[in-house]
């Protein structure tokens, strides 16, 4: 997480009822991206009826790379699951 969200109210407040139950917290960084094959293995391992790409610029390439039914989805578009 991007240190600068520790700094806003709501994420603050959270971090602040971690540390008064005895959580510690540490900050470890993570791109927060997957690549094809990894996202692939867990779309194997799930078997989900459907996939929706979200965040990408190459949707329309998701039906050449997973097994399973691809729903593409327009931003701000909303579809009953």
């Amino acid at each position: 997480m991007w240190a600068g969200y520790k700094n806003q109210e709501t994420t603050k407040k959270f971090l602040d009822w971690l540390i008064s139950k005895n959580f510690t917290i540490h900050d470890i960084h993570t791109s927060g991206h997957a690549n094809r094959e990894i996202l692939k293995q867990l779309a194997d391992a799930l078997n989900p009826k459907s996939i929706i790409p979200v965040h990408t610029f190459e949707k329309k390439r998701y039906k050449d790379v997973f097994d399973q039914k691809v729903n593409e989805v327009d931003d701000n578009e909303v579809i009953g699951i």
